[in-house]
């Protein structure tokens, strides 16, 4: 069940009775009740901290181990496979301060300035990043380090994607069922991921000094919006990820729990459901210098794993959610699309 809801903090649900070798031991009506309150959590605030998701501790800290090997490199060893410009393909190492993360309410900010890519940019974003998916991807390749770079890392990245596709299938099964749907809306509902389409995301907020602070304009990670599905994240003990209460207003802290992953909603679910679910704000934040130690703010590392549809799929609001007091919201639209609409100011050419 999840536990109790406390002020300025992110619930936690236990999903092992989806994930327990002996599941036909297991009554279905327990499996109901927990998805229900899975669904009706993630409907209340759009983000969850989940444990008993397959996915064991010690797992993850290898995954997180290799995140920082990778990040320990020389710069000139992460270019040897780097971000092409512009958003697509986005696959490869980004260094800091090229990717430009930003909310649909920053463009809009922006777009008196006459170069929206280049005002979003006054402020940088102090992080750096992989992005790796599919190997059976049609559409976005994998850029890959040399093997001798970084020996075995391309081999245990495409395992760790293809059991993260796993996990992510396995708790959209659990909403299905919190959700209740017939077997024509499940159909449409499990078409919200594709094997081939998911991202695998690593990154590296560096530490950053008490000096830096004070002196300079940056962020870590702006205040935005997922566009795919759902997204999955796994992090350090270092937290700093803060999520927004769309009741309150107030950006609530997933401060780290062991073995927990934190699940939010995305762009598209959002979309299907006609807002009953709603894609979370989310951010990682720049503290006030003062309330930071002379040692500053230590480094940061964390693994996102996008949950995406087919390129080519159209994303429509399934029928269930449209009532005479909750009439259609959205068109439907294509995922790409929507993509190249939502990220087009990510990568400039110029910065790469």
């Amino acid at each position: 069940m999840a536990q109790p809801f406390a002020e300025r903090t992110v619930p936690t649900i236990d999903l092992s009775i989806f994930t327990a070798e002996s599941l036909q031991q297991i009554p279905n009506e327990q499996r109901v009740k927990i998805g229900k309150c899975l669904v009706e959590t993630l409907h209340r605030f759009g983000f969850i901290k989940i444990t008993g998701h397959g996915v064991p501790k010690r797992d993850i800290d290898e995954a997180l181990a290799w995140t920082k090997i990778l990040f320990d490199l020389p710069l000139e060893e992460k270019m040897k496979a780097p971000h092409p410009p512009g958003p697509m393909p986005h696959r490869g190492y980004s260094s800091i301060g090229k990717e430009k993360v930003y909310s649909q309410s920053d463009v809009g900010n922006h777009k008196e300035s006459g170069n929206v890519g280049q005002s979003l940019r006054k402020t940088s974003d102090f992080k750096e990043s992989y992005e790796i998916g599919s190997e059976q991807d049609p559409v976005q390749q994998n850029i890959w380090l040399p093997e001798d770079v970084l020996p075995g890392f391309r081999g245990y990245m495409t395992g760790l994607y293809d059991r993260l596709v796993g996990v992510s299938k396995t708790i959209l099964e659990a909403i299905a069922i919190g959700l209740s749907l017939d077997a024509e809306d499940h159909s449409e509902f499990i078409k919200l991921i594709s094997d081939q389409h998911c991202q695998l995301r690593l990154l590296h907020y560096p530490e950053v000094t008490k000096e830096k602070l004070r002196n300079e304009l940056l962020a870590r990670l702006p205040a935005h919006n997922d566009w795919g599905t759902i997204t999955l994240l796994f992090q350090d003990d270092h937290g700093g990820l803060e999520l927004k209460d769309p009741h309150s207003q107030v950006f609530l802290s997933a401060e780290p729990e062991e073995g927990a992953l934190v699940l939010n909603i995305g762009d598209m679910l959002q979309r299907f459901t006609n807002d009953y679910f709603v894609s979370a704000l989310h951010r990682v934040a720049v503290p006030d210098p003062d309330a930071v130690p002379e040692s500053g703010i230590p480094a940061r590392y964390s693994i996102p794993f996008f949950v995406a549809p087919d390129f080519s799929h159209t994303i429509a609001t399934l029928d269930r959610f449209i009532t005479a007091d909750s009439p259609p919201k959205y068109d439907p639209v294509r995922f790409d699309q929507y993509g190249s609409l939502v990220s087009k100011y990510q990568y400039q050419d110029k910065d790469l």
